[in-house]
């Protein structure tokens, strides 16, 4: 407990000192003791400090100087006056009593006999020996993390021995959409972390005790929470302290400890579960691109994912994509928002196995579900990610159902899908492999160039010589042969779409009536779309 002015008052140099005023003021903390003989107390006062005089030249100030002074005394956190007379005062002024009652500062008299040498060596002494016990405190608690962290610690663990040095329930947790979500929680942590409302918290002024960002909320029963921000950790992580009795300050000594050595538990963590990732990932690569060359190798890596030689599943690519363009990095750039995606997926498939690259995740989830359910339960998933995403776009590419042993090539076939679907309608986000119908034969042409091949001569002239005539015809052809929809879609006239597709029947001979002619021209749009994204 810190040295109030209640103890300096007990000291034996004081033994004949009088209280004179301030006694609502006994409780105040003191930090240090000097000696002042001068009025212009804010240049040098200190908080917590207490102070000396003799109120030397005080008897020709005035009433509003030595009101000035008491002020400044007020103002500057003062602990306490003690004053001593019969040297250039017979008596304390009226003005200073008054004052020390109405700011709660205490006033304490002292014959002329008593030295300040005497108080001060006391209250040092004193000070001296509360800053050594706090000395001795934070280095008792700070040897206790250590020896925590060296017996392989854990956020349990550290919410159990802060628990115990402060004497109340404490927590380590994080907070998703304004609800808190338990990570950890002492043994008699009985009030559930959910159950706080977040959203009235305010925040608490640093003391010297403290170096990071408090908070407190005022909860049921007049109860307080305190929190404190775990420093650059991802989830963004908080320890909490619910207030049972009153937190004391050698109590923020155990509570600062606990946040740096949680803030290292973070960091082992990440480093851990980076290792893991990066292993997995490693073994993933193997598994959806053939590496895996033994059978025992093989095996093994079906165990480690839990995964059944003899079930089926859908390898399942999920890009994002921002007005119309997939995001190269968005993955990588973004290790939160890929988190999420996963998350979102282990909602309906909790054994997803996940892949995460720069650009795009790839998943492996069981294939267990009618059609139906399946594209409701990735609506949902898309529903949910572009809720907190409002900006973006979420695409997403679905194999065959298939066994381990064809990871490979349907890996291969659901990117192919997205990629090609994409291209095909980019309107649309959930891209099936077996809905592709007709165009799954461009997954045969390993060379884009090569595509060219499938577009009729005259769309290839009219694409390469004339772009609007050609935006025309593609606009056309989407709604349907429906001129006034299509010249709508295009902001231009009626009049002016009509003429337009005179001029591409003048340059092409085309027979809008012609279905099988119609269907190739389809087919050569939809090949150029390929090929521009491809140069794109």
């Amino acid at each position: 407990m810190a040295v109030i002015l209640k103890d300096i008052q007990q000291i034996d140099s004081l033994k004949n000192a009088k209280l004179v005023a301030g006694h609502s003021g006994l409780d105040r903390p003191v930090d240090n003791i000097m000696i002042t003989e001068a009025p212009d107390v804010e240049r040098w006062i200190t908080p917590n400090e207490v102070l000396l005089s003799s109120l030397y030249g005080f008897d020709k100030l005035s009433q509003e100087a030595i009101g000035d002074f008491m002020q400044s005394l007020n103002q500057h956190a003062c602990s306490g006056l003690i004053i001593k007379t019969s040297r250039f005062i017979s008596e304390i002024p009226k003005q200073i009593i008054d004052d020390c009652n109405r700011f709660g500062i205490p006033l304490i008299e002292i014959p002329q006999d008593v030295k300040y040498s005497g108080i001060m060596l006391e209250a040092m002494q004193l000070l001296f020996n509360e800053r050594n016990r706090l000395l001795n405190r934070y280095k008792t608690i700070n040897q206790q993390f250590i020896k925590l962290a060296i017996q392989n610690s854990s956020y349990q663990s550290i919410v159990t021995l802060l628990s115990t040095l402060v004497g109340n329930p404490t927590y380590i947790f994080k907070i998703e959409d304004r609800t808190g979500v338990d990570i950890a929680h002492s043994k008699h942590a009985n009030r559930p972390i959910e159950s706080i409302d977040f959203s009235n918290r305010q925040p608490v002024p640093k003391t010297a005790y403290t170096n990071y960002q408090y908070a407190k909320i005022r909860i049921a029963n007049g109860q307080q929470f305190l929190m404190v921000k775990i420093p650059r950790s991802q989830d963004d992580l908080y320890i909490g302290i619910l207030q049972e009795r009153e937190l004391q300050d050698i109590d923020f000594m155990a509570i600062e400890n606990a946040v740096n050595f949680t803030q290292m538990e973070v960091i082992k963590q990440a480093a851990l579960e980076q290792g893991l990732r990066t292993y997995a990932n490693d073994i993933i690569d193997d598994l959806i691109n053939g590496k895996i060359t033994s059978e025992e190798e093989y095996q093994a890596t079906l165990k480690h994912f839990k995964l059944q030689e003899n079930k089926t599943y859908r390898v399942t690519v999920i890009q994002a994509l921002a007005k119309g363009e997939v995001q190269t990095d968005y993955f990588r750039d973004n290790p939160r928002d890929a988190n999420r995606v996963v998350t979102q997926f282990k909602i309906f498939w909790p054994n997803a196995v996940y892949r995460i690259r720069q650009n795009r995740i790839i998943l492996i989830i069981e294939d267990d579900q009618s059609a139906a359910k399946l594209q409701n339960n990735l609506k949902g998933v898309l529903k949910t990610l572009e809720a907190s995403h409002p900006t973006l776009n979420f695409q997403i590419g679905l194999s065959e159902s298939c066994r381990p042993k064809d990871f490979p090539s349907h890996a291969s076939q659901a990117l192919k899908t997205l990629q090609i679907a994409g291209h095909l309608n980019k309107q649309n986000q959930i891209f099936n492999y077996n809905d592709l119908g007709f165009y799954r034969f461009l997954f045969q042409v390993d060379d884009p160039a090569k595509l060219k091949s499938f577009v009729t001569e005259d769309l290839l002239k009219l694409y390469q010589d004339k772009p609007d005539l050609y935006k025309t015809l593609k606009t056309y052809l989407e709604h349907n042969q429906n001129a006034k929809a299509s010249a709508d879609a295009l902001f231009i006239h009626p009049k002016t779409m009509s003429y337009r597709l005179n001029k591409i029947q003048e340059r092409t001979n085309i027979n809008f009536s012609d279905v099988d002619e119609i269907f190739r021209l389809n087919v050569g749009i939809r090949v150029l779309n390929v090929l521009d994204e491809e140069n794109n």
